[in-house]
């Protein structure tokens, strides 16, 4: 008796061929999931500084990537307790042999209390020790104040 004239043989057949089916696109997945975990890590820090009552709060969000290198996605600041109109700041990321990678400085119009992203999208050596450089003059009566924050990646 064949297969063909057998229809269990032909349903366990069809059925085995399904389940090694499955089963190998699901190791496959598991597979680039394993692997994509691995070679990426995202993360975000935050630091801050402080000068007569103004404070800088800086965060920057990441990717240690593959290659070992860190994939900068962005940064961000927010100007607290200082509702001046005409706060200053500068964010730079750079490199601990003093090279600037990427940089923004702001105009003479930041208003206190507003949250600012800018998009950074640079790929450094880890090698060279990145770091995210905020730097903050308060805008006050008298003479301005300023503070500079911090984050190494």
């Amino acid at each position: 008796m064949t297969s063909q004239s057998n229809p269990h043989a032909v349903i366990a057949s069809r059925s085995k061929r399904s389940i090694l089916h499955a089963v190998s696109i699901a190791a496959i997945g598991l597979a680039v999931t394993a692997g994509a975990t691995t070679t990426t890590s995202a993360a975000s820090k935050y630091s801050s500084c402080s000068s007569r009552g103004g404070i800088l709060s800086i965060g920057t969000e990441y990717n240690l990537a593959s290659q070992n290198t860190v994939w900068v996605t962005n940064a961000s600041f927010t100007i607290e307790r200082n509702g001046g109109h005409h706060n200053n700041v500068y964010l730079a990321v750079r490199t601990s042999g003093g090279k600037t990678v990427w940089e923004w400085p702001s105009r003479d119009d930041i208003r206190g209390g507003e949250t600012t992203t800018k998009k950074v999208r640079k790929r450094i050596p880890r090698s060279s020790r990145p770091y995210l450089k905020g730097h903050a003059t308060f805008d006050v009566t008298g003479p301005d104040p300023s503070c500079a924050a911090y984050i190494n990646y």
